[in-house]
């Protein structure tokens, strides 16, 4: 068994609005983003309401390193991203405030949504509910073909002060609940329900904690409010743990000094050098000067926070060696934004700031 993390103590406390509110611009998944969060033993998440406390101050570790990976797999199709985490590529659609998800695959199962699942529609309060029906084929083993569907029910169905390791206090946290019901798993016998509680902080991106656990059922059980059967079989139970400081360090920070990067780690930051980006802050238009170390077609896409193209260059073929071009963004708003560059096949992010 791994020692748990050496939390530092840091007596952070939110205080913020009353009740917190997930946002497009606040809560959307982000290209180029790294998470590392620790799994845990199993914490019951609780009952519903408002006003709760949830006590996770001490955390009995399985796996201190845990990453998940955010990254845009085809460049020509910006809006697509993929979510890596335990040897899995999970995929999503992001159109305007709805993120959507589209498929999933790894060494053994490929599956592709005919029908996505609806995973959020921002804005996201405490009492809001969505419910989708979803509906996938694929191949397991390459060969055998593969065929679900059910339906999703997102809730916002808790509220309170959480208490997490480090004598870290949030208050105004908000809880996601999360049940996907499949009622079509591939066995003529089985349906199968995975259960996850999502806890936000108010200011960071992802969340902070979450429970999962996933049950099976015979065909037919009758089915509670909440979605459990009476002869529910627990398969699966874990935690997660994701510290906020390590969402403030590598989730909030983006600079030049400091490329993300999509596709082939180091590629397009081997071939595009050099960058200076000016100015930055930009009002009008932005003047991107780099070097290029070998003949290349690229081109600029500005993304918002969401990760929504709002404008793009044409491509061009460019020869090896010192390049000047122009972005303009007159016509965006104040904000900050992401604006991603876009080598043959790889790309990278660099933030810049429109006043």
């Amino acid at each position: 068994m791994k020692k748990l993390f050496a939390f530092l103590p840091c007596f952070l406390t939110f205080h913020l609005q009353a009740q917190t509110t997930l946002t497009t611009e606040c809560n959307a998944y982000r290209a180029a983003d790294q998470i590392v969060k620790q799994q845990v033993e199993f914490k019951d998440p609780g009952s519903r309401g408002h006003d709760l406390v949830w006590d996770f101050r001490m955390l009995q570790p399985i796996n201190d390193d845990y990453r998940l990976d955010y990254f845009i797999p085809d460049s020509t199709r910006m809006e697509r991203l993929c979510g890596t985490e335990h040897n899995t590529r999970y995929y999503y659609q992001q159109h305007a405030d709805t993120l959507w998800s589209v498929g999933f695959e790894n060494s053994t199962t490929y599956l592709e949504y005919t029908i996505p699942e609806l995973k959020i529609k921002f804005p996201f309060n405490y009492g809001d509910t969505l419910f989708s029906r979803f509906k996938g084929t694929g191949q397991y083993g390459h060969r055998l073909s593969l065929a679900i569907k059910g339906y999703t029910r997102v809730e916002a169905d808790a509220e309170g002060e959480l208490e997490l390791p480090g004598f870290e206090t949030i208050k105004n946290a908000l809880r996601v609940r999360t049940l996907r019901h499949y009622t079509e798993t591939g066995s003529d016998s089985m349906e199968m329900t995975l259960d996850t509680y999502s806890w936000y902080a108010p200011g960071i991106r992802y969340p902070v904690f979450e429970s999962v656990k996933t049950t099976l059922s015979k065909k037919g059980d009758r089915k509670y409010e909440n979605g459990e059967s009476m002869n529910d079989t627990t398969v699966f139970s874990t935690s997660f743990y994701y510290p906020t400081e390590k969402q403030l360090a590598q989730v909030q920070t983006d600079s030049l000094s400091s490329l993300h990067l999509v596709g082939q780690p180091d590629g397009a930051a081997s071939i595009f050098t050099e960058a200076q980006l000016m100015p930055n802050p930009v009002i009008n238009n932005l003047s991107i000067n780099f070097k290029l170390t070998r003949d290349a077609k690229v081109w600029f896409t500005v993304h918002n926070n969401a990760g929504i193209p709002l404008c793009q260059t044409s491509p061009q073929n460019l020869s090896e060696g010192y390049i000047n071009t122009t972005v303009p963004m007159s016509g965006l708003i104040t904000g900050v934004y992401s604006l991603y560059v876009h080598v043959d096949n790889m790309v990278m992010r660099l933030n810049i700031v429109k006043i």
